[in-house]
């Protein structure tokens, strides 16, 4: 019994060393998860694996380090909390709480959670408590401004060496997909579906996503919430669960249903249609007008309420053809061809 004991003992640890990597590394895989726990987050599993904690403000530097106590309170305090997925080109903003281990440094930001690894050239992907556990670690920010005495020399943790930012398989969509990635036009989502067909609840997300980082706001529930612009909820019978960007645009008088009570968030969207409604959020911003007139073969195929709306995306090169000759109004329109297309009107709105 002796030995089998001992056998056991040196087992379960072995077991656990083979097990730990898939935990500690849940962000480090192709698809990132939308939420994990923030012990995920960091890669710690244990409080003892912390060497130090200090808070800071990198804004100067200074920080002030936590006792043995503060540390183990602090640990399983968030060990547990769940953190969400966000895309943030400003994320080492505000009191950052610094957890040091023998092999790591990971850092937690109040205002905008831990950055796990780059998003593009210019971006970085977060996982950020929601706003009651952000508010049980407010303690820390009090902590640190109150402190009579306080060390210089902290640094700024970044973590480089993953960039998430997945390329689609196409050439030409791969410089539309960094330029968005850098701007924050590109849900992470979307990049696992490049050359699929966009749906129209995608297409939805996309302009509403794009309306947001235009007003600098971080979604486009809060850009509504702000303005103060109400919009009735679940319009359409069969979008209960779909996104809200739906309700917004309709509210907003850029989309519409099928008929009164269906929207067909599922269904496909054609290029006519996406030049009508990029058309649309573009007159949020600025007047649009054409006298050209369209040369393509297939101009005659264009439905007489897309025809405006095509001609101008045209002339300003939002939308081109699919050759020189052939628009295809009524062909399937690629998440890829609805990034770029997404890029060019924010870059003339800009």
């Amino acid at each position: 019994m002796i030995i089998i004991k001992r056998i056991i003992k040196f087992i379960l640890p072995l077991f656990a060393l083979i097990l730990m990597p898939a935990s500690a590394y849940a962000y480090n895989v192709v698809n990132l998860p939308e939420s994990m726990s923030l012990s995920d987050a960091f890669g710690i599993f244990d409080a003892e694996e912390i060497t130090r904690i200090t808070v800071s403000d990198p804004s100067d530097g200074q920080y002030i380090t936590l006792t043995d106590s503060e540390i183990d309170d602090f640990y399983n305090t968030v060990r547990d909390m769940p953190v969400h997925r966000v895309i943030n080109p400003t994320p080492f903003r505000g009191i950052a709480v610094n957890v040091y281990t023998e092999n790591s440094e990971k850092c937690y930001y109040l205002n905008s959670g831990v950055q796990i690894g780059l998003y593009g050239s210019e971006n970085y992907i977060c996982y950020k408590l929601g706003k009651e556990d952000t508010e049980k670690l407010l303690y820390l920010d009090s902590n640190f401004k109150d402190a009579k005495e306080k060390s210089s020399g902290e640094t700024i943790h970044r973590e480089t060496a993953h960039d998430f930012l997945k390329m689609p398989q196409a050439q030409w969509a791969q410089s539309f997909a960094r330029e968005a990635a850098s701007k924050s036009l590109i849900p992470y989502e979307f990049t696992s579906i490049y050359s699929n067909n966009i749906t129209r609840e995608q297409f939805c997300i996309l302009l509403g996503n794009m309306i947001a980082v235009k007003e600098n706001y971080v979604s486009i529930e809060r850009y509504m919430l702000d303005r103060g612009t109400p919009y009735l909820k679940n319009t359409f019978e069969d979008c209960t669960g779909i996104d809200s960007s739906v309700d917004i645009l309709y509210a907003l008088g850029i989309v519409n249903g099928r008929d009164e009570t269906h929207f067909d968030p599922y269904g496909s969207i054609t290029r006519e249609e996406a030049a009508t409604l990029l058309c649309k959020v573009a007159e949020m911003y600025i007047w649009i007008g054409t006298e050209t007139e369209l040369k393509y073969d297939d101009t005659a195929s264009i439905s007489a309420w897309a025809k405006f709306f095509v001609t101008w995306a045209n002339e300003y090169g939002i939308m081109t053809g699919i050759t020189e000759t052939e628009f295809a109004p009524q062909g399937e329109y690629t998440v890829e061809q609805a990034i770029a297309t997404v890029v060019r009107l924010f870059n003339l709105l800009s």
